[in-house]
């Protein structure tokens, strides 16, 4: 099998980057209550401006502009997620209430599946929180792993709320084109923080209509580019942003 063959099976079935629409308020459904939401925003595609491959004719290298600078180029594509949530229990000890939920999120090289649990923690009633943890699937020799806490407070109809993520990501493809693939696949994880800030927004009751809005702003640093190809860090911004919104159902 040759080294193209085994990248191009890694890209078609790696779910290695990390995702962005994070819609959850902190606020735990009930036990037997479900939550379903569409999200739609837009996701950076960097790539080089032209590029050639190095030394070894394995890696993609971009072009210099005579600076010691990469020529990059940026396009915005779409990106979509689908949320499911499923409030398990109202209480577990000392949490008020246990929650389990999935996310699919594209384009993401090219998807990412998490699968993720949360805990409610203890609330004065002004606010509500919780933490969260889970796992990004992906098709390399690591997967994705991340910690996660949310905490809202309803000012008027409104219902605002943040975020703050830390996940440790898979390696990329990007990040490995090139290794020695006699050996056992190379491991490059990357340190990742995100912080999401958001407002959920009640919709009329309409029977089908979605019960529920919510724009959504994520930062996340350091940004990893999508794709297989592979930067000098100075090349691209450090912190990426994106802005997102979502249409959430209750059953």
């Amino acid at each position: 099998m040759s080294i193209w063959t085994v990248i191009l099976c890694a890209w078609l079935l790696s779910g290695c980057l990390y995702s962005t629409q994070h819609f959850h308020t902190g606020v735990l459904l009930p036990a037997g209550k479900s939550q379903t939401t569409l999200g739609a925003g837009r996701q950076p595609l960097w790539r080089c401006a032209n590029y050639q491959s190095d030394s070894l004719g394995t890696r993609r290298v971009c072009d210099e502009d005579g600076t010691g600078s990469e020529k990059i180029e940026k396009s915005d594509v779409f990106k979509g997620s689908l949320d499911y949530r499923l409030g398990v229990r109202d209480s577990w000890g000392p949490f008020p209430g246990v929650e389990l939920q999935w996310h699919l999120e594209i384009p993401t090289s090219p998807a990412t599946m998490e699968f993720a649990m949360n805990l409610a923690l203890p609330s004065n009633g002004a606010y509500r929180h919780k933490l969260g943890a889970g796992w990004g699937i992906g098709a390399w020799a690591d997967n994705s792993y991340f910690l996660d806490y949310a905490i809202s407070r309803k000012l008027g109809r409104p219902l605002f709320f943040g975020s703050f993520r830390t996940t440790w990501l898979a390696t990329q493809i990007g990040d490995v084109i090139g290794e020695d693939f006699a050996k056992p696949f190379p491991s490059h994880q990357h340190l990742i923080l995100q912080g999401a800030f958001g407002a959920q927004l009640q919709l009329p009751d309409w029977a089908v209509a979605p019960d529920f809005f919510v724009p959504l702003i994520n930062l996340t640093w350091p940004q990893v580019p999508s794709g297989d190809q592979k930067f000098k860090p100075k090349s691209i911004p450090l912190m990426q942003w994106d802005m997102s919104f979502g249409l959430g159902w209750t059953f």
